[in-house]
């Protein structure tokens, strides 16, 4: 369970989108599935996952929500949720992801939509992290280093060198979890809900992947003790690779 601590809240999108021709599969009960990325083929090693191996929590196999071309190749599985890592080297998500401290939390959202609709897609909150501790990697004990053994879930540990300026940040595991009720975040457009406006703070479009969205500080507390409630309404979220 996590704590009212929090002095910063980021929301950021992650997950399988449009751009790669597909969207996780939302379900009739408001149940959903976390379809990754797919990885990059160049900066793979024998650590890296393919989709077959990535959880799934409904009676089929994660592979069927995978785009055709994607279907046989690696998955970036960022964030993971059996250790609680997300990583990022791009210059925009790793100075955000360094403003991090311990008992901040980092929010997930993603577009799914059901499988029966082909055209448009929203947005939904899907998972948080409430956050241990960030960590700016390197290579100078080797890869993947040995003293970040703990790390080693994450995707970008999982590939074949270090990608320059990564920086990978850990959740708690009592303070983190992946919802089993996807959350309406986002209208057809993206743009935000007008509920979720009053309750976040936050207004406009959250279609863009390339940088994350910081609660105003006015909302933290709030935000928090929401995002904390979910528990009561989704059950225990805390997910495994079983």
């Amino acid at each position: 369970m996590g704590t009212l601590m929090a002095d910063r809240i980021l929301f950021l999108r992650i997950g399988m989108d449009l751009g790669f021709g597909g969207l996780g599969p939302l379900f009739p009960d408001g149940t959903f599935e976390y379809v990754p990325i797919p990885d990059n083929p160049t900066k793979t090693s024998s650590r890296t996952l393919v989709f077959s191996q990535v959880p799934c929590r409904s009676a089929v196999d994660i592979e069927q929500f995978v785009p055709a071309k994607y279907r046989n190749g690696p998955a970036h599985l960022d964030p993971e949720f059996e250790t609680f890592t997300y990583g990022d080297p791009t210059p925009n998500k790793r100075g955000q992801l360094l403003r991090l401290s311990c008992g901040d939390i980092l929010v997930f959202y993603a577009g799914l939509r059901p499988q029966e609709q082909r055209q448009g897609s929203r947005l939904f909150l899907i998972g948080y992290f409430t956050i241990a501790n960030a960590y700016a990697v390197t290579a100078t004990d080797g890869w993947p280093p040995t003293s970040l053994r703990h790390l080693w879930n994450n995707a970008h540990l999982r590939r074949n060198a270090c990608d320059p300026g990564l920086v990978v940040v850990q959740g708690s595991p009592d303070g983190s979890r992946l919802l089993r009720i996807a959350v309406p975040l986002s209208d057809d457009r993206q743009a935000v809900l007008p509920e979720m406006e009053r309750r976040l703070g936050i207004t406009g479009s959250v279609k863009r992947a390339g940088a994350g969205r910081w609660i105003p500080g006015t909302h933290v507390t709030s935000v928090a003790r929401w995002l904390y409630s979910l528990e009561a309404s989704n059950g225990d979220q805390r997910e495994s690779s079983n």
